[in-house]
Formats: structure tokens, C-alpha cells, sequence
């Protein structure tokens, strides 16, 4: 058992010492009576205060956890006279917990103007990529670092690393299956001609159908999961049609070999009603309820999108992280609930972030296929070291090993043989 000293108890500090603590099956208690705190004979006391106290590790805490207004202006830096993640300062205050609050709650999100061509919030804007240390999981390494200063045994946590492989169909097929209207009209603009007319005659296999590749991985881990686009046409949401049989063969398929998740179109992030419809019809698709959810092209806006996710029943969300960039976007590996700050309180949205999506490495990075192996193998290192769920994303269409993936494939396999070892 884990006393905690503080003058106050409120909503935001019981968040933190339930991420640090319950979420990896430590017990705690809160004390605010200074006489029940001397009293107080548990294993391991955190003095949560600028009171003298008698305890294992005292902090001075910073406002963050104290307040009910949404933070703004907050600066994380990293104090030179200190090492290691202790040298980690919140406006200047070592604060671990306020830090871990900080970077869960993604505060320096809520009003950001500074947004790409996509309303999406940039992550050369983001604090930890600012310091250079969003390839960590910083949140995870402070309360591993809080674990050991406490002489709790975190090995046992360390041991449940896990990897959780990830697709999404924006595109089922490049060729097959399409409304006639459509296959015509992309036949005339088509540049493989010969190709396209093989793959609808049968002769040739679908380029975008590498379901046997993403089924091998689902036999070799315990979990996988993928998103369905079901939107309507437009310029950014070009899947097929909902209401295919094809489809609906192919989305059973993947649903019964992992789970399934709605992928709200490029412009349901922030209309709820068009959410629920698309929900609806991956509902009629599996015959099941769905709880699951990753934005199209990660179009996340802090609070409207998740509130939206929350209203239309949907629990579970993977769309934490970088659209443009790898790493931990919330600092974390693990799933943890998200804070509502414009409610002040924690809500029922359990977030599972991601370390890398496959578009970032190419079209944002730059990097080769052999030149992201490094990121990668120093992404799963890093989540194996705090004993996290290493999540990343990869498309049916980007496993294709040809066109602009060619090679690119490789980089899959190459993350499989590193979370495999």
C-alpha cells in the first residue's frame, strides 16, 4: 500500500496516482489530515506538499493538479543540473505527476491555432518533440522512475510488454469492386490499363488485396485490430461503397480475426451525427456493437472529437499520435483514460496510442525503408524497457511492396521479427 500526502483531494490528482498506480495494480491512499499521516504505517508514503513531513519522497507540487481551468502557456524544459528523466521541469518545477498530467491531458492542444492544411495539430508544436524526446515514453519512464525511488518491484510490469499491429482499409481494393460508373471513369485515367483489366477479368491479383499478409500477422500475435472506412464518397474518402457484399465478406473476415473499429471519414471528426452513421453501418456490416475508433487520417481535435466518439457510444479510441512524425503524442504506451479539461474531469474514453504509422516514416520523415528500421527498433526498445503496448500502423494498401512502398514491406516484417524476439 502507497500513502500520499496532499493539503487537497481533487478529480486531477486522483487521475495521475490511478495511471502511476492502479493501472498497474498498486494499491494507494490519499491522506490530507497531517495527524493521520503521522500515524500512517503503510510500505511506501509520497509527502505530496511543502509541508516537513516524514515520508519515502517528498515533491512540491505544481499548480496544474490544483486548478479546474484549462492550462495554457505551460512550458516543459529540462533542467541541466539534473539526469535522467528526474532532470524533466514543468514552468520549472520538478513535478513528476504534474508532467505526467500534462502530457496526458495533451493541454497544450486545446486552442492551438497553429494547425495543418488537415485542422490537425502539428507536431513540430508538441513540447516533447520541441526537446527532442518523443521517441520515449516519457510518462511511462517517470512512473517506472517513481516505482524504483519507492523500492516497488516494477520487473513484474516490465514483463507484460505487449504489440498490438494495426491496419486501416481507407481503400479495400485499388481495381475490384467498384460501381461501374466509377470503374470506367478511372479506367480512362487509369495508367495500368493492362493491369487494371487483368485484376477485373480475374487474371491478376487485386494490388490492394493483402488480407493473406495481414491474417499471417494476426496468427502470430495475440491481437490485431483494424478500421473500416465506411464514409461517403468525397475527396478524401474513397472506399467502396458500404453496402458491397465484398466489403462486407472482407470486414467480417478481419473482425473475426482480431477486431474491428469504425474509421470516421475525413469529415466526421467533428459532426457527431455523421459519426454515428458511419457506426451504424459497420454495426449492420458485423452484427455486433462497436466501440472502437481511429480518425481518418488522424484528424483529432481536442475536446469536440472525443466528445463526439463518447455521445455516439464508442469507448475506445487509437488515434493518438502523430499524423506527420513518430513517437508518443500523450507521452504514454499504455492505454489510459482521457481528461476532459473544458469537464475537469476524467471521462469513460479509454485512448490507446500509437508509436508509428507507416506514412509518417515516408512522406513526413523521409527516411528509406532501411534508414526507418533504426526508429523502429529504438520505438519497441523503448516501450519493452517501461513493459508497455507498442502499437503501430500500417494500411492494406501500403504492404503492397510496390509502386511508392516498394520495399516498404520489409519494414513491416522488420518490426514483427523485433516485437517476435
Amino acid at each position: 500500500m502507497i500513502s500520499i500526502f496532499s493539503k487537497h483531494k481533487n478529480d486531477r490528482l486522483c487521475y495521475v496516482l490511478e495511471f502511476c498506480f492502479d493501472t498497474k495494480y498498486e494499491e494507494w491512499r490519499l491522506i490530507t489530515d497531517p495527524d493521520e499521516w503521522e500515524k500512517s504505517e503503510d510500505d511506501s508514503k509520497i509527502n505530496y506538499s511543502d509541508l516537513p513531513l516524514e515520508s519515502d519522497l517528498q515533491i512540491i507540487p505544481h499548480s496544474i493538479l490544483f486548478e479546474k481551468k484549462i492550462p495554457n502557456n505551460l512550458k516543459l524544459s529540462v533542467n541541466p543540473n539534473e539526469k535522467g528523466i528526474r532532470s524533466l521541469e514543468l514552468d520549472q518545477i520538478a513535478d513528476p505527476f504534474a508532467i505526467i498530467f500534462f502530457l496526458l491531458s495533451r493541454a497544450e492542444e486545446y486552442g492551438a491555432q497553429d494547425r495543418d492544411a488537415h485542422d490537425r495539430f502539428k507536431a513540430s508544436n508538441h513540447s516533447l518533440v520541441k526537446l527532442g524526446l518523443h521517441k520515449r515514453p516519457i510518462a511511462d519512464e517517470i512512473v517506472k522512475d517513481l516505482w524504483l525511488r519507492l523500492k516497488l518491484d516494477y520487473s513484474l510490469i516490465q514483463k507484460q510488454f505487449q504489440a498490438v499491429p494495426s491496419f486501416d482499409i481507407d481503400v479495400a481494393w485499388a481495381y475490384k469492386n467498384r460501381k461501374f460508373g466509377r470503374t470506367i471513369g478511372s479506367f480512362i485515367k487509369s495508367k495500368n490499363k493492362k493491369e487494371r483489366i487483368g485484376v477485373l477479368l480475374g487474371r491478376k491479383k487485386d494490388p490492394y488485396d493483402t488480407y493473406s499478409v495481414i491474417h499471417s500477422i494476426a496468427s502470430r500475435v495475440d491481437r490485431i485490430i483494424c478500421f473500416a472506412l465506411l464514409g461517403d464518397w468525397s475527396k478524401y474518402d474513397k472506399n467502396i461503397h458500404w453496402k458491397n457484399p465484398h466489403l462486407g465478406s472482407l470486414i467480417r473476415g478481419l473482425n473475426a480475426a482480431g477486431g474491428m473499429g469504425i474509421h470516421p471519414s475525413y469529415y466526421a471528426h467533428l459532426d457527431s451525427a455523421q459519426t454515428g452513421k458511419e457506426k451504424e453501418r459497420l454495426e449492420e456490416i458485423v452484427g455486433h456493437e462497436i466501440r472502437k475508433s481511429r480518425q481518418h487520417f488522424l484528424r483529432l481535435k481536442l475536446p469536440e472529437s472525443y466528445r463526439l466518439l463518447l455521445d455516439n457510444g464508442l469507448v475506445r479510441d487509437y488515434s493518438m499520435g502523430f499524423a506527420d512524425n513518430i513517437g508518443f503524442r500523450a507521452g504514454t504506451s499504455f492505454p489510459y483514460h482521457w481528461f476532459d479539461l473544458k469537464a475537469n474531469k476524467k471521462t469513460d474514453l479509454l485512448v490507446f496510442p500509437f508509436a508509428y504509422m507507416d506514412s509518417a516514416l515516408k512522406d513526413y520523415l523521409k527516411l528509406s525503408p532501411t534508414e526507418a528500421r533504426l526508429e523502429v527498433e529504438e520505438l519497441v526498445e523503448n516501450v519493452q524497457d517501461v513493459g508497455g503496448v507498442f502499437m503501430f500502423i500500417w494500411h492494406n494498401s501500403s504492404i503492397t511492396d510496390r509502386d511508392e512502398w516498394e520495399g516498404w514491406k520489409s519494414l513491416l516484417d522488420f518490426t514483427m521479427s523485433k516485437i517476435e524476439e
